[in-house]
């Protein structure tokens, strides 16, 4: 049995699609006032809960052998997110009973900080915000906790950038420009992008596989330039569309963390790990953006402000 932890999220949400694909048994965490259609429509049984409410984790708890970590507010939202990224790991690694095996958490590229280059594995932490600083940290803990310890077997997947549907930090603004036919982006630079679904397929391999505990992996599936996406977009939707830099004449409409992203254009080198992790992108950019645009097709309200 599994629990998903962030299950609402934009992530999540693929997490939940695939894992009920490959016939899992999961359970999802909720707060009150969370959309659950997903959740619902994927046979997910969800408990409320909150992860810095120890005792309210233990229902969620019962039967579960594996816990995917990915509760993290965005920091486009200006929420609170350093509690949730530390105590709130903690807390789950607390609750967990014994049947608990395997803890798979999402991090992500950017405790790196914020520069035009390309990552290594094995490249030290170099957060440049306290978001990143709260995401370093939550990984330092969990390793902590894993040294001297067989179980639960601890595996982190950093993700890059991710982008596709139901993305609201950057495929809806990218589309609601398109609406407008004039796209301002503030980078024409290449980086690192992961569509969710194959974060989903990383975090699933990385639970169900034979890595040692405390192993991490960079993730992504493809490289490219905004500008790449947001004509490949808008030729998906059969649109044409001027792209224009950022500049003191032309602002985007971008979220402040999301630009500050592509302002830095990180680049993951692929990992000769990925084949101990048995991960292989799905997603390409031509894919990806397809997806987005057919996504749009059926849900065009999505552009709203």
């Amino acid at each position: 049995m599994n629990l998903l932890v962030g299950a609402t999220g934009f992530v999540g949400g693929h997490l939940v699609e695939y894992l009920f694909q490959q016939g899992e048994i999961s359970k999802g965490i909720f707060r009150k006032g969370s959309h659950l259609k997903i959740m619902d429509t994927n046979g997910v049984q969800g408990i409320e809960a909150d992860i810095l409410d120890r005792e309210s984790l233990h229902e969620a708890m019962e039967g579960v052998d594996t816990i995917y970590s990915l509760a993290s507010p965005n920091p486009n939202d200006g929420a609170d997110f350093t509690k949730t990224n530390t105590e709130g790991i903690m807390n789950l690694i607390a609750a967990a009973g014994a049947d608990v095996k395997t803890f798979v958490h999402l991090s992500t590229l950017d405790v790196y900080g914020f520069g035009s280059r390309s990552i290594f594995p094995g490249d030290s932490f170099k957060p440049s915000n306290e978001y990143q600083s709260s995401k370093a940290e939550a990984e330092r803990l969990l390793m902590e906790y894993s040294k001297g310890k067989a179980l639960p077997r601890i595996a982190v997947i950093r993700a890059a950038k991710a982008i596709g549907s139901r993305d609201g930090s950057l495929a809806v603004p990218i589309l609601q420009m398109i609406e407008d036919r004039r796209v301002v982006l503030p980078s024409t630079a290449a980086m690192s992008f992961s569509h969710p679904r194959d974060i989903a397929q990383a975090l699933y391999k990385a639970a169900t596989g034979q890595s040692p505990t405390g192993s991490s992996y960079l993730v992504k599936s493809f490289d490219s330039t905004p500008e790449e996406i947001a004509r490949g977009v808008a030729s998906a939707l059969g649109r044409e569309v001027e792209v224009r830099k950022q500049g003191l004449l032309a602002g985007t409409t971008l979220p402040k963390y999301t630009s500050s992203q592509l302002k830095a254009s990180a680049r993951i080198d692929v990992q000769p790990s990925w084949k101990e992790l048995g991960y292989a992108p799905e997603y390409d950019l031509r894919r990806t953006c397809e997806e987005i645009a057919s996504w749009y097709k059926k849900e065009p309200w999505v552009v709203e402000s």
